[in-house]
């Protein structure tokens, strides 16, 4: 058993390592990454870490608890380019331990539960695709899973502790991402007479106590948001106060999508343990739901997935912290199965690997799909590599049943590696707006006039190390600014590729394009 947790703890920790190292073979992927780091830049810049800006401008859409991550690591060891692409990976490392913590309050006796539970995370695809990205859902999961714990030791008698650990989780959650916290949160509070089954807690009582929980984390959160509102100014104080999250999930237009939106996707999101049988025979086990733990689990996934698919904003990213009770609804199946070793159904993930090989060594010679300008780039060594995952994967399945999620969780996180590295490989060109950074700070450095065209998102700020703000024009403002800077230059994204320019740059599936003034009548800015 010593041995097995030792197998467990250090090759989950070399298996994140791995996945982590992709992060330095790719540039910060436009326009979220770029964005962001330029705000954390822009703040450091500035020396102002209670209100963060973008391209000179406030910038009220996200709060700073990922950006002050980014700058507690500079302020230790100096500015350098490494540590921001460590802050999401550090932060996965800590939910899989918070999911290994949460294994054992719910089942204490079985250990083998919960060193599988964080493995099992880990590989799942949508978390694995995730888990590098400078993005603000990991973090916000570090916190969802911390009111998780405060939940169950509330369950287990200690109220102030729980209460605590879930007020805390709020405020950390609203620095992190907003108000959308409380969506992870209060349902599975409010029904928690659903999955614990008991009246130690009367539902008035809980409410009571959540109301507290709530209005405690607000006024922790409300420590950085109102010195923050004063100095950001009017407009911004009522960005941060409400408008940040609350618009943007209830009413916006943004990402809206239909009811049943994320439905086609969830296959694809829990994937590859959807798909192998020994889970359902486990989830199929008489008794199942008469576990703690597993009403639990469903009762937050289930209402995390209903919430947000009845709320009209929707993202993949955005399901990201139901993931967890997922991963441990699976290693609770597996507890029941594993005496059961079913060839048969064992066969099923090697062979959906290897379907995947193949269909990427396919995948440039297959028409319907050469109108995506990165399917041309693709190289057959891709689907080569996850065929002999794929293959290595079944030989362990057969050999070494007894560490199948190790197999499992090892073959996808390769797969997704090797994934990462192949497809930023083959569209560097498109993905790595360092190039036009260069010519930006270039253009400082000797004094030449440009201007931005269209919707500015950061894109070129961290990544030229530029210490000025990009002026940006409306479409109504190029003429009269070509004219005045008649040896200037523009700059535009835009979906075709013009025939000329002063410099092109590949913005994933568009074109930045550099234009002296004289061609602003070419301007075809999105």
């Amino acid at each position: 058993m010593i041995v097995s947790n030792h197998i467990y703890r250090w090759g989950l920790v070399l298996l994140w390592m791995l996945l982590t190292s992709a992060v330095f073979t790719r540039a910060p992927i436009p326009i979220d990454e770029t964005r962001y780091l330029t705000v954390a830049w822009e703040m450091w810049q500035r020396g102002d870490f209670l209100v963060p800006y973008l391209n000179g401008q406030t910038y009220s859409h996200k709060p700073p608890m990922l950006f002050w991550l980014m700058q507690l690591g500079w302020a230790v060891l100096g500015f350098n380019d490494g540590w921001p692409r460590l802050v999401g990976p550090l932060v996965a490392l800590l939910d899989l331990f918070l999911v290994r913590q949460i294994a054992l309050k719910l089942w204490p006796k079985q250990i083998e539960l919960a060193n599988q539970a964080p493995w099992i995370l880990l590989a799942s695809l949508l978390w694995t695709l995730f888990a590098t990205s400078t993005m603000f859902d990991i973090l916000l999961t570090a916190w969802v899973l911390i009111a998780m714990l405060g939940l169950l030791d509330l369950l287990q008698g200690r109220a102030i502790k729980g209460w605590l650990l879930v007020a805390f989780a709020i405020a950390c959650g609203l620095l992190a991402k907003g108000p959308v916290i409380f969506l992870h949160i209060v349902p599975t509070t409010l029904l928690m007479a659903v999955w614990a089954r008991t009246d130690a807690l009367p539902f008035i009582r809980l409410s009571i106590g959540l109301i507290l929980a709530i209005l405690l984390g607000i006024a922790l959160a409300l420590v950085w948001a109102l010195p923050a509102a004063m100095a950001g100014g009017e407009e911004y104080a009522g960005a941060i106060l409400w408008h940040q999250t609350a618009d943007r999930a209830v009413s916006t237009n943004i990402h809206k999508r239909g009811l049943f939106w994320y439905l086609p996707f969830l296959p694809l999101f829990l994937f590859p343990w959807l798909f192998w049988g020994r889970v359902w025979q486990g989830f199929r086990l008489p008794g199942f739901l008469q576990d703690l733990g597993v009403r639990f689990c469903l009762v937050w996934l289930l209402a995390t997935t209903v919430l947000f698919s009845v709320l009209p904003s929707k993202q993949i990213h955005y399901l990201i912290p139901m993931l967890p009770a997922f991963a441990l609804l699976v290693a609770r199946a597996l507890t029941q199965t594993q005496s059961n070793i079913a060839l048969k159904s064992d066969i099923v993930l090697p062979l959906m690997l290897a379907a995947i090989g193949v269909f990427l060594m396919c995948l440039p010679s297959i028409p319907a799909l050469n109108s995506y300008g990165w399917v041309q780039n693709v190289e057959r060594e891709w689907g080569l590599t996850v065929l002999t995952v794929a293959v290595f994967l079944a030989l362990s399945l057969f050999y070494w049943p007894k560490f199948s999620v190790l197999a499992i969780s090892a073959a996808m996180v390769v797969a997704i590696f090797a994934g990462l590295i192949c497809f930023f490989q083959y569209n560097r060109d498109s993905y790595d707006l360092t190039p036009a950074a260069l010519q930006v700070k270039a253009f400082n450095e000797q004094g030449v006039d440009y201007a931005f065209v269209g919707n500015y998102q950061g894109q070129l700020n961290y990544l030229g190390h530029l210490t000025q703000a990009l002026p940006v024009l409306k479409s109504d403002q190029v003429s009269a600014w070509a004219e005045q800077h008649p040896q200037g230059y523009l700059i535009s994204l835009e979906k075709q590729r013009p025939e000329t320019a002063f410099r092109l740059q590949g913005h994933r599936e568009y074109w930045l394009v550099f234009r002296s003034s004289a061609q602003f009548n070419e301007l075809k800015p999105l």
